[in-house]
């Protein structure tokens, strides 16, 4: 609140003019009607009375009044009062969040890593276009999710996580947040993470991490118990960080969103090139409102306040009835479908091919979605193209794909990180495969008899295929993490396997 006050301004000054005249009209208007007092002394007493206008009610609502209002509404309106800038179209897909957890033995004693998971996962459910990122840390710190759309994917990882799988002991909690700023250059957008742990008090921080990039913002999420430490409060207040006790997941999530929009608004309105908001829109309806009152001779401001509910209300559901056929095309009527949020009644209207993929994109169509940008050359269609073929796990297409669009537009960094993410995703699948075990038999015994049975070919490990693979990838994640952290872990010190 204090920050939009402090934002607070006009777009138009000069339109205050226009109401500092309607604040002036009403004593100009009674400085004029006090010298009908002087024309008692001209008119004879007994016809004054026909003479003069509404002279017995002095205390009406008159349309001059009204007048007056409109030109002090209509003022207000025309100056454009602002606060903040408008967001940017694609809000979601500049979002970043970064999830740091602690993976310390004491999170699965506490539940604290339980309750985060669900958060973190509710989070992602409310909010599909937010690229969000997983950090682990105990002893070392370790990148688990680079930043993704991609909730299954995100779901998998994050449940995957278990308290201890880190070697050895320790909160090093300063490594984790160079490693949640290391991706972001000076230039980055706005940027939040979302910190999870049970003990900040024994984590090795220093002061110097407050330090980080400008549109850095840290939220903490923390038992109840570990936000009564002094200790924990003096890291949280190094690191300017709002935090939050564990309550019910709905009123945790909404902490978190509403948070994270608020510092992408706070951030935005440090943007020049953004245009501000003009809320002088809003004083239109009144200011008609105004205009009928002070218009028209025997109106009552009473039925005009009848009028205004139905001039506010909303307006209906997008449909593509006979009636909207008649007035909108079948783009403009997918646009209101896609605003609503009906993806898939929008895919359905849209004509137009990157809007109808986009549409079945957000749908989960994806192979709608892909026949329609196959059919476009754009960056941002080829793009979405990658992102449909990732999702139907072609990662081969899917690279292809995002190497085009970065082709076509080298500056698309979503195309590069999702590249990234499915050149690590394709790394780890092939990486799974070679250390497939090879278990061979028991025994070899010969029970055919010359002359009887009939020869079979039997395959062995040869018949595991990628997708028998893909289906078992769910109970191997944790292990392929744990050997993950530990070789990392070996990198960084040193040591010899």
């Amino acid at each position: 609140m204090t920050e939009s006050i402090a934002q607070f301004h006009f777009l138009r000054p000069w339109g205050l003019l226009i109401m500092l005249a309607g604040l002036a009209l009403l004593p100009a208007w009674h400085r004029i009607s006090r010298r009908r007092d002087a024309l008692s002394r001209m008119i004879a007493p007994h016809l004054l009375p026909h003479l003069a206008l509404n002279s017995n009610n002095q205390t009406r609502f008159r349309p001059l009044h009204g007048f007056s209002l409109l030109l002090v509404v209509a003022g207000l309106s025309v100056a454009g009062p602002t606060w903040d800038r408008l967001l940017p179209p694609n809000f979601d897909d500049q979002t970043r969040v970064t999830v740091v957890l602690d993976l310390s033995a004491s999170m699965a004693d506490t539940g604290t890593l339980a309750l985060a998971q669900d958060r973190i996962q509710s989070l992602a459910e409310r909010r599909p276009g937010w690229h969000t990122g997983l950090i682990g840390y105990a002893r070392s710190a370790h990148r688990v999710l680079p930043h993704s759309r991609d909730r299954q994917l995100l779901s998998l990882y994050l449940n995957s996580l278990e308290a201890g799988m880190i070697p050895g002991q320790g909160r090093n909690l300063a490594a984790a947040l160079d490693l949640a700023t290391a991706p972001f250059g000076a230039g980055a957008g706005p940027q939040t993470v979302i910190l999870v742990s049970d003990n900040l008090a024994s984590a090795q921080f220093s002061p110097s991490q407050s330090e980080g990039p400008g549109g850095l913002k840290v939220l903490a999420l923390l038992p109840e118990e570990t936000l009564a430490s002094g200790a924990t409060h003096a890291v949280l207040n190094t690191l300017s960080a709002d935090t939050r006790a564990f309550t019910t997941t709905e009123q945790d999530v909404r902490w978190l969103e509403r948070q994270v929009q608020t510092h992408f608004q706070r951030q935005q309105n440090l943007d020049d090139t953004l245009k501000w908001r003009d809320y002088g829109y809003w004083l239109v309806w009144p200011a008609l409102l105004l205009a009928l009152v002070s218009m028209r001779k025997g109106w009552n401001l009473q039925w005009c306040l009848v009028a205004l509910p139905l001039l506010m209300a909303p307006a209906p559901p997008a449909n593509a009835d006979a009636l909207a056929n008649a007035f909108l095309t079948p783009d403009q009527q997918g646009r209101l479908a896609f605003e609503a949020g009906d993806y898939a009644d929008a895919a359905r209207l849209f004509r137009d091919p990157y809007l109808r993929g986009l549409a079945a994109y957000r749908a989960a169509d994806f192979e709608t979605a892909i026949e329609s940008f196959s059919q476009q050359d754009s960056p941002r269609a080829w793009f979405y193209l990658g992102n449909s073929y990732a999702r139907q796990l072609e990662l081969g297409k899917a690279k292809v794909a995002f190497e085009t669009a970065l082709e076509k537009d080298p500056g698309l960094e979503a195309a590069r990180a999702n590249l990234r993410l499915v050149e690590k995703i394709s790394e780890d699948l092939n990486e799974g495969r070679t250390k497939a075990p090879d278990i061979g038999a028991d025994a070899v015994r010969f029970d055919k008899q010359s002359g009887q049975g009939v020869s079979t070919r039997i395959q062995g490990q040869e018949a595991i295929t990628d997708a028998i693979w893909l289906e078992n990838l769910n109970t191997s994640v944790t292990d392929f993490l744990k050997r993950k952290f530990a070789a990392e872990q070996r990198n960084q010190t040193g040591e010899q396997p």
